[in-house]
């Protein structure tokens, strides 16, 4: 599993980095004071129309009618004004159809003729007389800082002041809107009217009207706006009961006295504001024409529908005439009379349909489940995990803000979007700058050291490279100059370095080629491993070949130096396999990638036994394990015993390859040889001792047959334990060369 993940410092670098992230994105919005911008809204709109469309929207109470004066009204009536004698005839037909209330979205400011003030008066009189409650509309001018309302004398206005106006219970910290100054009914009708309340409405900053101010503050009081009023009078509810939590809802408590069976809860935010579920104008609430409903009233057989159309019904009666009409934007449609908003408040409070928004800390814990989500992709080791993930997140998002429209909950999307974006785009150039330090790393600690293929791999998947130290297998080679210290001291110091250089470089060019790095130098010693930092499944065969192949090109040079008058240098190269802790090692200051344990140590020493056996490439048994059989030609050398280790250890010369041409009397030699290590592995002393010296008549300076030779004739004075291995210590093996001596 952990291979599937990035490293654990890179790991660490993400977690910080989304940690960062989410710090930093909620003080923004704790700053901004709101997560919602124009553009949420926007969104919403765009969503809202699209959900109710589909069906989605706010049920609609048949309980709601609209009476409109429209264009054709007005040529019935037969004048262009708005006659108070024709508006009597209105209510007064409407009355006869038992209406629960009727509400004007119509201002009578000022004075008319006396006669059509009066018979208007007299009408909203009798209107009350019948138990149906009219309501006639007050306009407010609206501001968001607290200044003094404008008075004025006049009986409409000592109502507003001893009837309209009430203190309701208050908890939290609001930020009311403040009515500066009021266009009122005028008294006669004031008086008349059952009730009233507010129709001021403010639009959202890029002009749209999507909520609606439920109460308005007038000095220490609040005026409820129209719709209100009529829902708390229908419910029997004394302004006065209502609870205002400022910032959360409005509630409507439901009483014994009242009619509700529950409490009404609607959500507000701190000025007081709900967010409207709206209708369509068209498509919405019933509607019949003033002049259709005169015109039906005078015929008999159609007054059953009339009564069927108002009886019981709310009745919205709104003049939307060429030029009259308040019009404005809405989250549904362009140029929509107002008075719908006023509608679709009353109908909400009717079927109980708020839509509530997102608070400041559901969308952070929204934003920190996006950061969670996206660094749990990013600590993949695969970068396309994280890519697909924010795909999927801008997805889900899309689909978590529908299903919120359809469940009546608003999700601020812009806000969310943005949030997710700024966590994706900060975690993405965040890695892209770790990243880059860890490629500006990687290739300045290895691009003179191990071969471009690997550099470039380790650019690609950096992860592959562990930071400290780890458990692996790999294959160390040790090579070094024979008799250096001679060499050093025949030539001058200029003319020996370029000679070392140019045989380091040649080394290094063979190593790196066949898949190795470059541990260290140490003077003319080249040290290398095989199979780190990246996984070499053969680092053993490479190991081997690359061996071969220094042993090769150095009998290439020695002719060219000759040709120079330079010496011919020649090395001694050992390598073993095993397990060994690679990685960074050092202070956080200087650290060099190397690797250490036993199995680097057996390599040096194979690297300096060559010396005493006159061979050139000698490799452990771990490695020659690890060989394809029949790749390379290799002798079983002898056994011995490495210091700090208790186990012996065969050791082997290779010194071809399998395919390679060799004379028949070298082919004879090996087999000789061969066959006297085993005699001699296997106490036969006598066969050993014949094979032995046949062996050094094919090949009279065989210094590894004169050692074993000579071991044997001492061996010959003891008895040997049954346990007896073959092996013997390094150090016992520095002796004369000559058998004779």
């Amino acid at each position: 599993m952990n291979s599937r993940l990035k490293n654990k410092q890179l790991i660490r670098v993400i977690l910080l980095l989304i940690a960062s992230l989410l710090l930093a994105n909620a003080l923004f919005w704790f700053l901004m004071g709101s997560v919602w911008t124009k553009w949420d809204l926007q969104l919403l709109d765009q969503l809202y129309r699209r959900v109710v469309g589909a069906g989605y929207g706010p049920p609609t109470s048949s309980r709601i009618v609209f009476v409109t004066l429209t264009n054709s009204t007005y040529d019935y009536f037969g004048h262009p004004d708005l006659d108070r004698v024709d508006v009597a005839a209105v209510n007064d037909t409407l009355m006869q159809y038992r209406p629960e209330a009727v509400a004007y979205d119509i201002i009578f400011a000022r004075p008319s003729t006396p006669e059509a003030d009066r018979r208007l008066a007299q009408s909203l009189v009798n209107s009350s007389a019948n138990s149906a409650a009219v309501y006639l509309p007050i306009g407010v001018d609206l501001s968001e800082q607290q200044r003094p309302f404008a008075w004025a004398p006049g009986s409409a206005y000592e109502r507003l002041r001893n009837d309209y106006l009430k203190r309701p219970r208050e908890q939290g910290n609001g930020l009311p809107l403040h009515a500066t100054q009021a266009i009122m009914q005028m008294d006669a009708l004031a008086a008349a009217a059952s009730n009233a309340g507010h129709i001021g409405i403010t639009s959202d900053p890029d002009g749209v009207y999507r909520h609606l101010a439920l109460l308005v503050k007038i000095g220490s009081g609040y005026l409820p706006t129209l719709s209100l009023t009529m829902f708390l009078d229908y419910m029997q509810v004394p302004f006065e009961n209502v609870l205002i939590d400022w910032g959360r809802h409005l509630i409507i408590p439901a009483t014994p006295a009242s009619w509700l069976e529950a409490d009404v809860v609607v959500p507000i935010d701190r000025q007081g504001r709900l967010f409207m579920p709206t209708r369509p104008w068209q498509d919405g609430f019933e509607t019949m024409p003033a002049h259709q409903l005169l015109q039906h009233h005078g015929k008999a057989h159609l007054r059953g529908n009339l009564a069927d159309f108002f009886e019981g019904k709310f009745v919205f009666v709104s003049d939307v005439s060429t030029g009259a009409s308040d019009l404005g934007t809405t989250s549904l449609e362009a140029q929509a009379p107002l008075v719908t908003l006023h509608a679709a408040l009353l109908n909400a409070l009717l079927t109980q349909t708020f839509y509530h928004k997102w608070s400041f800390w559901h969308m952070q814990a929204l934003v920190v489940g996006m950061g969670v989500i996206l660094a749990l992709a990013a600590i993949v080791r695969a970068s396309w995990v994280l890519y697909v993930t924010g795909a999927l997140l801008v997805l889900g998002l899309a689909g978590l803000a529908v299903l919120n429209m359809v469940s009546f909950y608003l999700l601020p999307i812009a806000a969310v979007g943005m949030s997710g974006f700024v966590l994706f785009f900060g975690l993405v150039m965040g890695l892209q700058v770790t990243a880059a330090k860890e490629r500006a790393f990687i290739r300045g600690a290895f691009s003179k050291y191990v071969p471009e293929t690997v550099v470039s791999e380790l650019l690609l998947h950096p992860e592959r490279l562990q930071l400290g130290g780890e458990e692996r297998v790999l294959s160390i080679l040790f090579a070094d100059i024979e008799r250096f210290t001679t060499v050093a001291e025949m030539m001058p110091p200029d003319a020996l370095v370029p000679l070392i250089n140019e045989y380091l470089s040649e080394m290094t060019g063979i190593v790196l080629a066949h898949g190795g790095i470059i541990d260290k130098y140490e003077g003319d010693l080249i040290m290398a491993e095989f199979g780190a930092p990246l996984e070499l499944p053969d680092h053993a065969t490479k190991a081997v070949q690359a061996g071969l192949a220094m042993q090769q090109r150095l009998d290439e040079l020695r002719q060219a130096w000759a040709a120079r008058g330079l010496p011919q240098l020649r090395c001694r190269i050992g390598i073993n396999t095993g397990l060994v802790i690679v990685g960074n090692m050092g202070s956080h200051q200087v650290f060099d990638y190397t690797v250490m344990g036993d199995a680097v140590n057996v390599a040096s020493r194979l690297e300096s036994a060559n010396k005493q056996y006159h061979t050139a490439l000698m490799i452990s048994e771990c490695t020659y394990a690890q060989l394809p059989p029949g790749l390379f030609r290799t002798r079983l050398l002898d056994v011995i015993r490495v210091k700090g280790r208790s186990t012996p250890l065969k050791v082997y010369d290779v010194y071809a390859y399998q395919s390679d041409p060799i004379a028949e009397s070298e082919t004879l030699y090996y087999q000789t040889y061969h066959q006297a290590i085993e005699a001699y592995l296997a106490q036969d002393f006598v066969r050993a001792l014949t094979h032995f010296d046949a062996a050094l008549a094919i090949r009279p300076q065989d210094r590894a047959a004169q050692l074993l030779i000579d071991r044997i004739g001492k061996l010959q004075r003891y008895t040997l334990p049954e346990d007896w291995d073959g092996a013997v210590p390094l150090a016992s093996l520095d002796i004369s060369t000559d058998r004779n001596t």
